[in-house]
């Protein structure tokens, strides 16, 4: 089983998509997925719901729950297909500390699934390093601009801390804009060199990024829009393809 952690310190960098995609990539290839929401202000595991979820289920089965002491099996919720859920809670907002970093790892173990997906909030606390200690992979979604480049400053600092020596680090930029020649856009240019020149994590940068679309949203919004090799979505398509392959060795297939 290998974990995959979506954080990253600055808000709307497109964790919550990130997460979608990388979960639902890996359930159309075959693989079986948990999916964690860590985050207090939304639920991207509602995306995998056709008609939704009945508040009592929710109520009583989420993240919340297994932070205080309860199984993760038993805050699963099952859907129709190859992926299972637990659902983020907003009580989370009154509970950001716990007495040990490995809470949740050790919640996990001996579960059965392929590959958990965690999404997480933009922050950075207790319950962040609990996701963080638990997982093998964790992708930084980043933005071209000085708040992105900032923020990614101070979570390798909160990163040093922890001492994470096997966590695989994939910094991604997300909805990036590439400049035609290097008088367009100056400083969106400029800034993206920043963090290619930065000694910290300029290594830790993936080459493969996702461009800026709509595609995205119109995934996120509409139910059974598919993500594959026809004209309009055929570029994100192969972003996304090369992005997953480069993170985990796996060829997506075809129809996100």
């Amino acid at each position: 089983m290998k974990t995959i952690a979506i954080n990253s310190t600055k808000g709307g960098t497109g964790k919550s998509t990130l997460s979608v995609i990388f979960a639902s990539a890996l359930v159309n290839a075959g693989y079986k997925c948990l999916v964690i929401d860590a985050d207090a202000s939304n639920s991207s595991a509602s995306f995998f719901f056709d008609e939704g979820v009945p508040y009592e289920i929710v109520k009583e089965q989420n993240i919340f729950n297994v932070f205080f002491g309860g199984r993760i099996q038993d805050n699963a919720i099952k859907t129709s297909g190859n992926i299972d859920l637990i659902h983020g809670d907003v009580r989370l907002n009154e509970f950001r500390s716990t007495d040990s970093l490995k809470k949740l790892k050790r919640s996990m173990q001996g579960l059965e699934y392929d590959y958990v997906i965690i999404d997480t909030a933009p922050t950075y606390d207790n319950i962040i390093g609990n996701v963080l200690t638990a997982s093998d992979v964790l992708l930084i979604p980043v933005h071209q601009d000085m708040f992105s480049y900032q923020a990614l400053k101070y979570q390798f600092e909160k990163l040093a801390d922890l001492e994470l020596d096997k966590l695989e680090i994939h910094i991604i930029f997300n909805q990036f804009e590439k400049p035609m020649n290097d008088n367009q856009n100056t400083y969106r240019h400029q800034i993206t060199n920043l963090f290619f020149a930065d000694e910290v994590f300029s290594h830790f940068i993936n080459n493969n990024y996702i461009s800026r679309s709509s595609v995205f949203k119109k995934y996120i919004n509409r139910r059974n829009y598919q993500i594959d090799s026809k004209a309009e979505t055929r570029k994100s398509y192969e972003e996304i393809k090369s992005l997953i392959y480069s993170v985990l060795g796996i060829i997506v297939p075809e129809g996100i």
